[in-house]
């Protein structure tokens, strides 16, 4: 019974030991070099590296929106002053998201001179953080082509074939103006406001008029389509047979109605990863 009991007191002893070497193991294991770090500390290391961001850092992060061009842009003929651009911005906070706004909107600006904009290294250097580009071009290349918008409320009439040449250099530095932008920034949307006709119900041959500007924007389209990650917004829908509702006093410039609604339908047309 002695050389029993002894037996079982070496074995017992033997196992004790081991599990005691097998847990220093563990633990040196969970220490790392030296025991510089803790088995909770590591624990917290694993879980950080492993865990999905919070909802803070996923919701955070601030959308930097760059809007070039003419006074659309700038938003001329609304009250607040806020323009597409601005009303845009509003409806984007108001999901959720912290927006800030570079407008570079200028009044009276043609295609050629938002070119020389955008061949600006300061222009490039804004472009480059863009998170969503917005343009607006062509609406003064066409009626400074055909004289200005004075003179075609005043006479009822434009000039076809002077509308057909700014229609060709517009399409040219539309072309050179993307490139550009790509160039500066090649992955942020980039979102071209196409034209509508605020003289309906004024030219004498208005049905004319209507067909030009759509092969216009069609002739627009055709050259942001080459461009990745850009398009074309269409206005002209929104503003037809409503110009009395959603043009300001000129009769040129949406009002604060047809700011919005341009804003909404650009909304629309956002990837998800703005929205």
């Amino acid at each position: 019974m002695k050389n029993t009991s002894w037996s079982w007191r070496i074995v017992s002893t033997l196992a004790i030991t081991s599990a005691l070497v097998l847990g220093a193991g563990f633990v040196m294991a969970l220490l790392g070099p030296k025991g510089t770090t803790s088995a909770a500390e590591m624990t917290d290391t694993l879980q950080k590296q492993t865990a999905p961001a919070s909802a803070a850092t996923q919701t955070d992060q601030t959308y930097s929106v760059v809007a070039l061009g003419d006074s659309l842009t700038k938003g001329v003929g609304d009250k607040n002053g806020k323009g597409y651009v601005g009303y845009l911005k509003d409806k984007l906070d108001a999901d959720g998201r912290k927006v800030t706004v570079n407008n570079l909107g200028v009044s009276g600006l043609e295609s050629p001179e938002l070119l020389k904009t955008v061949q600006s290294a300061g222009t490039q250097a804004v472009l480059k953080d863009a998170k969503l580009i917005l343009i607006s071009i062509g609406g003064n290349d066409i009626t400074h082509s055909v004289g200005d918008i004075s003179t075609i409320l005043t006479t009822n009439k434009f000039d076809e074939t002077k509308l057909l040449a700014a229609q060709d250099r517009y399409t040219k530095n539309l072309d050179e103006i993307l490139k550009l932008v790509r160039t500066s920034n090649p992955n942020a949307p980039v979102l071209v406001v196409g034209l509508y006709n605020p003289f309906e119900g004024i030219v004498e041959d208005g049905a004319k008029l209507t067909a030009l500007l759509d092969g216009w924007n069609a002739n627009a389209i055709s050259i942001v389509q080459k461009y990745a990650n850009a398009k074309i917004v269409p206005t002209a829908d929104i503003f037809e047979w409503n110009t009395d509702r959603l043009l300001s006093g000129d009769h040129f410039h949406p009002n604060e109605s047809g700011y919005e609604k341009m804003a909404e339908r650009i909304k629309q047309a956002l990837p998800k990863s703005i929205l």
